[in-house]
């Protein structure tokens, strides 16, 4: 009985800890801005359902690394555009999925067929 009453007290500091932050998500890619830097794309938010536009942000994450080609969900302090560092208290997921290697995919295809287009209209 102490087990379970002790397990719940714990989870209850758990949840009022995650409450303090908000959840945020990391793109697969980076993007050139009009200033030719590159930027991660961030979304505020957890769940994938949701639509919130991607946005740049050419600043720093503390406590996280990043590698390109994965979604990360991650929980962070409170998210300030005007800063240049975000403090990652933990990131939650990183993500793989076969999706995005096949949005890649289409796309480097598509990009060879306009090439090829291009290439043929030219020599006519």
């Amino acid at each position: 009985m102490k087990k379970i009453i002790f397990g719940a007290i714990l989870g209850l500091f758990s949840l009022n800890a995650m409450a303090e932050g908000e959840f945020m998500k990391v793109s697969p890619e980076k993007v050139l801005t009009e200033d030719n830097q590159r930027c991660y794309q961030i979304r505020r938010g957890y769940s994938r359902k949701d639509k919130t536009p991607w946005e740049p942000f050419c600043g720093g994450f503390r406590n996280f690394y990043y590698e390109s080609g994965y979604e990360y969900t991650m929980h962070v302090e409170k998210y300030d555009p005007s800063l240049d560092t975000i403090v990652v208290i933990k990131t939650i997921g990183r993500d793989n999925s076969e999706v995005y290697f096949k949005q890649l995919e289409m796309r480097k295809k598509a990009a060879e067929n306009r090439a090829a287009k291009t290439a043929a209209e030219s020599k006519k």
